[in-house]
């Protein structure tokens, strides 16, 4: 691989001129350098430790040892290992230390192309008892790179997989990565303080996962689509019976942005785990498309320690047709006692039964410019227990089948339309 140094050459100028080794530009001279194995420089491509990326061969040790190289004991940290255009099968996992990126050369979107596969891409086998890349050192990254399950098959059950990114380190960066297939995308596990932004793909069982994070994390431009298996297929079906896009059990202020999902069981689920609940969460600029159910909370709660979340500018439409699953646009599930939710401009639209359904004790749900739209259910905002209320402001409007409001007594209304 080539690299990138640098040194001061002489009185600036004005313009970039090309020399066979070297580029100037203002002064500054960038020359190019071979960084192989022993050599030296911000970029160690894999090819020049074996790795062939032809889908075919084992790339799994030619990775490791570049990595290694990236990470010496005795110098500074913080090289890039670089993946050229390709496809590298790997058979157990490549751990990033601290300060190590894995960066490829970008990626094709399947379909858009004849080359299904440009770009720079990591072949999993169905079934993987292993995350394909682990981020196990902090400030360590991957970027510029997608992911396919070679032999995934399109029958079901989808096989159950370890999630493609596990980060199990802090202050780690994820960015334009394409997961086409999987059966579990990233998950974030024992760490924080992670940014994660432009993600795309199909995942089929969930998409991004928290769990045990005891400090903020960052995600921002999510887009997962049937890119791989259409939504009639058997994958299809199986993805809107089951899958979550985004599911948060023990995390404390996960910031979410912008975020689209379609074909899905539950958009966003606020689940929980042995570890606790998810706290603070704040979801905008969010769009679950073609979900059962698009904010889901099931997160047994107690007094001081329940689920809660603040979200902005968010929609939810839901499916219809025979043999769709049925289910409420925003479901607070028995278990969630204590939830608090504070919503503004949301709208939720045909839904299989309820627009909002609060099944929890002691539930408090505050909304303004809320709009429930052609639900199915017999009613277009449903509180199951007594001890939970609802807070209505300015803006409310419920066209669809039954009541709009059920039942009245567990409304407070600034306005009602």
């Amino acid at each position: 691989m080539r690299g990138l140094g640098a040194r001061r050459a002489g009185p600036a100028t004005s313009r970039a001129r090309y020399e066979p080794g070297a580029l100037r530009w203002d002064g500054l001279e960038v020359t190019w350098m071979v960084n192989g194995p022993g050599g030296y420089g911000p970029f160690l491509d894999v090819r020049e430790f074996g790795a062939k990326g032809d889908g075919v061969t084992d790339d799994t040790g030619a990775l490791r040892a570049a990595i290694v190289a990236a990470s010496p004991g005795s110098a500074p940290t913080g090289n890039v290992v670089y993946l050229p255009a390709g496809a590298y099968m790997l058979t157990s996992s490549l751990e990033l230390p601290p300060g190590v990126s894995l960066q490829g050369s970008g990626w094709n979107t399947p379909g858009a192309q004849v080359n299904t596969f440009a770009g720079t891409w990591l072949f999993v086998g169905q079934g993987a008892n292993f995350s394909p890349v682990v981020l196990a050192g902090n400030g360590s990254a991957v970027r510029n790179l997608a992911f396919n399950v070679r032999d995934q098959p399109t029958t079901v059950p989808v096989p159950e997989a370890q999630p493609m990114v596990l980060v199990t380190a802090n202050n780690v960066l994820i960015e334009d990565v394409f997961l086409y297939n999987p059966y579990g995308g990233i998950a974030i596990s024992g760490a924080a303080q992670a940014s994660l932004r432009r993600i795309w793909g199909q995942p089929l069982q969930y998409g991004i996962a928290i769990d045990r994070s005891q400090d903020v994390n960052f995600i921002d431009t999510v887009h997962f689509w049937p890119y791989w298996q259409p939504q009639g297929t058997p994958v299809g079906r199986y993805q809107l019976a089951n899958a979550t896009a985004l599911v948060l059990y023990r995390c404390d202020n996960p910031h979410l942005s912008n975020i689209f999902a379609y074909n899905f069981a539950r958009g966003i689920s606020l689940a929980g785990s042995e570890a606790g609940i998810p706290h603070k969460v704040h979801l905008v600029n969010a769009d679950f498309d073609r979900c059962v159910t698009g904010v889901h909370i099931r997160a047994t709660g107690r007094p001081g320690s329940a689920a809660t979340i603040q979200m902005a500018n968010v929609t939810v439409q839901s499916p219809a047709g025979d043999g769709i699953p049925q289910g409420h646009g925003v479901w607070v599930e028995a278990a969630s006692s204590f939830a608090m939710v504070q919503a503004s401009n949301v709208r939720v639209s045909n839904s299989g039964l309820c627009g909002v359904r609060i099944d929890a004790d002691n539930v408090t749900f505050f909304a303004d410019n809320i709009s429930l739209e052609g639900w199915r259910g017999p009613s277009g905002f449903s509180v199951a227990s007594r001890s939970s209320l609802v807070y209505l402001g300015a803006g409310f409007s419920a066209a669809g089948n039954g009541s709009q409001v059920d039942p009245r007594a567990q409304f407070r209304m600034a306005s009602y339309s």
